[in-house]
């Protein structure tokens, strides 16, 4: 599995969508399955080819990577790019949410929303791990998908640099908690401040250390 995530990620599901007749491919995945805090969020990618119906060239296509593997500010920079040269769109589900349906569901629920808000209607996805976007879409789920496949390594950036600023804006509005640092992981900070100060209405009471911070 290591070895798998060194690698850079490719275009052979694309290719194999694009052999298959299937023309606008888009990449989905989600962030923030395992945080305290916050909400999930999805992002969902087409990277547009060339007129002659190959990938495209770009440098800044080379250097995609599954977003754990790169630097705050080359996620950034890749994002940017992702947003001026691709179809794109990002959504999310509120931490009030996840504790009523349940962080699957949740996170199910955030792609299928991506996918609703790009511009135009893909027609495949390929999705990183084993989840299945509601829609009738043509689709393949690819494991390390982030790690393996462009698109979804775009679909990681996006929606891993979302969902970072909406975690730095609501650290501001809910301070104490660290979040723009920790992006509402359980963090022994994090621990300890909700020990101390007990939960917001940005944490999820469906997850055991903030159930625990409710009973003190």
């Amino acid at each position: 599995m290591e070895g798998q995530r060194s690698l850079r990620p490719g275009w052979a599901v694309e290719r194999s969508f694009w052999r298959a007749g299937f023309g606008a491919v888009a990449g989905v995945d989600e962030v923030g399955r395992g945080p305290l805090a916050g909400p999930v969020v999805a992002a969902a990618v087409i990277i547009p080819r060339t007129p002659s119906g190959e990938p495209p060239r770009a440098r800044w296509i080379s250097l995609l990577r599954d977003s754990k593997q790169l630097t705050e500010a080359q996620r950034e920079m890749l994002a940017e790019r992702i947003r001026a040269e691709c179809q794109w769109a990002d959504a999310g589900v509120s931490p009030q949410v996840v504790d009523q349906i349940n962080i699957l569901r949740a996170s199910r629920l955030a792609m299928r929303r991506a996918v609703d808000a790009l511009p135009a209607r893909p027609d495949a996805l390929i999705i990183d791990g084993r989840e299945v976007v509601e829609g009738g879409l043509e689709q393949r789920c690819v494991i390390d998908g982030d790690a393996l496949c462009i698109s979804v390594a775009a679909a990681s950036i996006i929606a891993k640099v979302a969902r970072d600023s909406m975690m730095r804006d609501l650290d501001a509005l809910f301070p104490g908690y660290g979040l723009a640092e920790n992006k509402g992981y359980a963090t022994p900070e994090h621990l300890a401040a909700l020990a101390m100060s007990g939960y917001s209405s940005i944490h999820r009471l469906s997850f055991a250390p903030v159930r625990q911070a409710v009973r003190r």
